[in-house]
């Protein structure tokens, strides 16, 4: 559901954990450990079930949301903390943030964390926002993974063993990544946007912190803020997806049980912001290509019920298809892009607009269309039909979102971190009852200029004052509330290789489309579809690079029969998604859709695909946006030296479809693009002649197959087609560098062509050699070095890219950093790499890749889509399922010989190629 995935832009700070190396205990850490637990463990109390959501509380004082789903095999564990950058004291600004990087040092009983997250093949993450800071970990269901995890969870919620040197050794890490967000102009804007419209509440600060703060609070200070809010009554535990119920709550009794409850209680907030009084202004002059008009208005707490009114506006408003923005100013050509969000927050919340221009824009003249669609809401009211196209659209969000039990056991921290898990079902309910009369008033009641923060300040004789209302009482709201039914469960079937032949129907079209049906129960009575039509060659789609993108955008902009806003407004009554897209050789088409309306799903497929009109007012909508995304790149480091590599290392003449354009080249082949064009296109390279269809879900394979095939018979023709081969120039020893002035961060890729493909006898075993090398940004080992060890950088990483159909592949290595910090990165890297070709990988590190090889596998398999993914895969390349099952075998073999004469073939023998942008300039002046 919509309101199961709240916006976390900008300001949130969602960090991907698993750091290395644990940190040893000191005296302090040891007297809070001791104080921390009790010998005695005490049992969970059942209080309520709503949809399908078991609660339980300890005597501790904490929470426990068990939501079983046994039809998926994974588990999700995740710990919500009611504490976040809101918390924080003057000069403590960045610690809650700075904290979550602190629990992955260790504790008192787990103290290499990041391995066995490694070893046992985890899924984990960690994130920090304004009100809350959540831990989770997602594996494939298994009871000691499970156990491992609560235990884990438990003893660093009060054991963890961070010492003084560990907070140094992260510093520069949390400095990159504050120097990353510093890369982008909309998220500078709507930090200072924040800062401004927020006088004395703690919302007008960054979760990032300020770099003083971060850099200068003393060490004891962090210890107090753990000990003061890491406490088992101010934290959630949720586990979702497959487990056995009585064994985990013997688990959590077992592990969390024995925590005490603190002494002291937790200490209320208690600042409230006052009314504004006049329009607030914030400039940002820095570098940068693409004007940004943003404004801020104060609405109440997301607990409010008026809330639920200013939830339907925000999507009548910001709808990229159907809403007013898009239509007043995108499509109109004034803006490239226009969008609007709601922060909802637990003591009051934020209603957001940004609108972005091109070069050539006049950002006055874009200020004052937004201000005349936002604030003169009362001459240009709301409709019924915007009200009811909205409700549909949510409704559909919703009961899709409901079919993946943990990811609304993700999104529910949340609503923990307002004050309820219920509340989520609760403010769906709502929505679905908001009247056109509610949406009309809360926007009049907000929407107003003295409640306004954007580029001017302008004083009011008579200001006109939107008065916030306080959070109702969630206790009284939610007394009698019972939610809706539980969505129906999916079969207990697991994606097995030998469990999916079991089921697995194949047939083929007269056309030459090949089709697999995988029958089986999904949740929510899901069917997930998924189509690849392979046409074209490389002389056939000569000088047709950039328009063959656009063509599957323009099927859903128009038809005969529908418009786009109809189109959109169709799926929403279906509750179903079409996604149809087209690249170089191919014609992609996914559909989600349910039981009950998949056959009036695919009939409209076919009508969609029949008779596209193509107009040509929203040809030039996509082609404005898409020059707004190419003018961003001028200046942003990754793109910049992404490009540059692109450039140096590409093998194709002139006019091949794969052939390298520069930014100015793309941005003329775009506008040169007309609607003639894009028919000729589709209609000469869309045809079913080479196709793979997959479908997941419950269904006659024989029906659902000759549904498909009497909307798509039609789509025959002579273009032929021809897999176009990569090819890379085999070039070594470059070095490209590239200024980007005024840029806090510089990126680094090390690129290199390799003869390989996934079917190479060497692959698997270069495949476990890199991600021991550079698989994780934490326990690889250029993650240890260059962002552990050195912190030198948020991100690092390497890899493969290679596929079944070509022969040649290639390998990349990629960090930021500071610019200043660069030569460290590229020393550090070089250095890991002599290491591994002179001494070689362990068997200690082989045996924990090839365990999380297999466990990340699992987990993998347990997603439907995934399944559906593979099916198509192995139908285009003619496989069998069984090949999935000979990998496994395959890499359990793997010896440490095996992995090391294949690094040393294939990565530690290339002479890199260097490619990295940053403000370089700037550093070689203040040396």
């Amino acid at each position: 559901m919509k309101f199961l995935k709240p916006t976390l832009l900008g300001l949130s700070v969602t960090i991907a954990l698993g750091l290395s190396a644990c940190a040893t205990n000191n005296n302090s850490a040891a007297n809070q450990s001791s104080q921390a637990t009790q010998t005695q463990s005490s049992p969970l109390t059942y209080v309520r079930t709503v949809e399908g959501i078991e609660e339980y509380t300890l005597e501790n004082g904490l929470k426990v949301l068990l939501y079983p789903d046994p039809s998926q095999p994974k588990t999700l564990v995740n710990v919500t903390y009611r504490v976040g950058s809101v918390h924080e004291y003057y000069g403590e600004t960045g610690m809650a943030h700075l904290l979550e990087h602190m629990l992955f040092k260790g504790s008192t009983n787990y103290k290499s964390i990041d391995k066995e997250f490694k070893k046992r093949g985890m899924g984990k993450n960690a994130s920090t926002w304004l009100d809350r800071t959540n831990y989770f970990e997602t594996f494939d269901a298994n009871e000691d993974s499970l156990e491992w995890a609560i235990g884990m969870e438990a003893d660093r919620m009060v054991n963890a063993t961070f010492t003084e040197e560990d907070l140094k050794s992260e510093m520069t890490v949390v400095r990159n990544e504050m120097e990353r967000g510093e890369n982008s102009p909309f998220r500078m804007l709507m930090g200072r946007m924040a800062s401004t419209a927020f006088l004395w509440h703690n919302y007008g600060n960054s979760t990032i912190g300020a770099r003083s703060d971060v850099e200068n609070f003393p060490f004891q200070r962090l210890r107090k803020f753990y000990k003061k809010h890491y406490r088992p009554d101010n934290a959630v535990l949720t586990i979702a997806g497959r487990f056995d119920k009585d064994k985990t709550m013997a688990l959590v009794e077992q592990k969390f049980g024995t925590l005490a409850k603190p002494e002291t209680p937790i200490e209320p907030l208690y600042t409230v912001e006052p009314t504004q009084d006049g329009e607030r202004s914030v400039n940002i002059r820095r570098v940068g290509d693409l004007p940004i008009v943003g404004l801020s208005y104060h609405t109440p707490s997301g607990l409010h019920p008026e809330h639920a009114a200013l939830s339907i506006l925000a999507d009548v408003l910001g709808d990229g298809t159907r809403g007013r923005l898009q239509k007043a100013l995108v499509e109109k050509g004034i803006a490239t892009s226009a969008s609007n969000f709601i922060f909802e927050l637990k003591d009051s919340s934020q209603f957001l607009f940004f609108v972005e221009g091109d070069k050539e824009s006049d950002l006055a003249k874009i200020e004052t269309e937004l201000l005349a669609i936002v604030e003169n809401l009362k001459s240009q009211p709301i409709t019924q039909e915007e009200i009811d196209l909205t409700k549909a659209k949510l409704a559909r969000q919703s009961e899709q979102a409901m079919r993946n039990v943990t990811g609304v056991g993700m999104a529910l921290s949340e609503y923990i971190a307002k004050g309820d898990y219920r509340h989520a079902f609760y403010l769906r309910d709502l929505v679905a009852e908001v009247s056109l009369e509610q949406v009309q008033a809360a926007a009049e009641k907000y929407l107003i200029q003295s409640n306004r923060t954007t580029g001017r300040f302008i004083p009011t004789e008579k200001p006109v004052r939107a008065e916030i209302p306080a959070a109702p009482d969630l206790t009284e709201v939610l007394k009698d509330y019972k939610g809706k039914e539980v969505a129906a469960a999916g079969e207990v079937y697991d994606n097995t290789v030998a469990n999916i032949k079991k089921r697995l129907v194949k047939s083929e079209w007269p056309e030459g489309t090949k089709v697999n049906v995988y029958p089986k129960e999904l949740r929510g009575e899901q069917v997930i579809i998924s189509m690849h039509f392979p046409s074209g060659t490389a002389e056939t789609l000569a000088n047709k690079g950039i328009a063959i993108g656009f063509v599957g955008s323009m099927v859903k902009q128009g038809n005969a029969n529908y418009s786009k806003e109809q189109i959109a407004s169709k799926l929403d009554q279906l509750k179903s998604s079409i996604s149809i897209s087209t690249s170089l050789g191919a014609t992609n088409v996914s559909i989600s859709t349910d039981k009950a309306n998949l056959d009036a799903t695919v009939k409209l497929l076919g009508e969609l695909m029949a008779a596209p009109t193509f107009p040509e007012k929203e040809l030039e909508v996509l082609k404005r946006g898409a020059i707004a995304g190419i003018e961003q790149q001028r200046n942003d480091p990754g793109a910049v030296a992404g490009n540059s590599f692109r450039k140096a290392l590409s093998n194709y003449p002139k006019g091949h479809p794969k052939a390298f354009m520069s930014l100015d080249d793309k941005i003329a082949a775009i506008n040169e693009l007309t609607v003639d064009e894009i028919a000729s296109l589709y209609n000469s390279h869309t045809n079913i002649n080479n196709g793979h269809i997959s479908i997941v879900g419950d269904v006659d394979a024989e029906q659902v197959s000759n549904k498909l095939h009497a909307q798509l018979s039609s789509f025959v023709n002579d273009t032929p087609y021809e897999h176009i081969k990569i090819s890379m120039k085999q070039a070594g020893g470059l070095v490209v560098s590239t200024e980007t002035p005024d840029k806090a961060n510089s990126q680094l890729y090390v690129i290199n062509p390799i003869t390989m493909n996934n079917r190479h006898e060497d692959y698997l075993a270069l495949k476990i050699a890199n991600t021991i090398f550079g698989g994780d940004s934490f326990s690889s080992r250029i993650g240890a070095r260059i962002r552990v060890k050195e912190g030198y950088s948020y991100t690092v990483a390497s890899g493969l890219q290679v596929n079944t159909l070509d022969q040649q592949g290639m390998y990349y290595a990629l960090a930021i950093s500071a610019p200043e910090n660069m030569p460290g990165v590229i020393a550090a890297y070089k250095e890991e790499v002599a290491k591994v070709v002179a001494d070689g990988f362990t068997e200690t590190e082989l045996d924990e890749a090839v365990k999380g090889f297999v466990s990340s596998r699992n987990r993998s398999w347990a997603s439907d889509a995934t399944i559906a993914s593979i099916l198509l895969g192995t139908s285009k390349k003619n496989e069998d399922l069984a090949i999935y099952d000979q990998q496994i075998a395959d890499v359990q073999k793997l010896t440490v010989a095996d992995i090391n004469t294949a690094f040393n073939k294939y990565i530690g023998a290339l002479d890199i190629n260097i490619f990295k942008a940053g403000d370089f300039a700037k550093v070689a002046e203040t040396k």
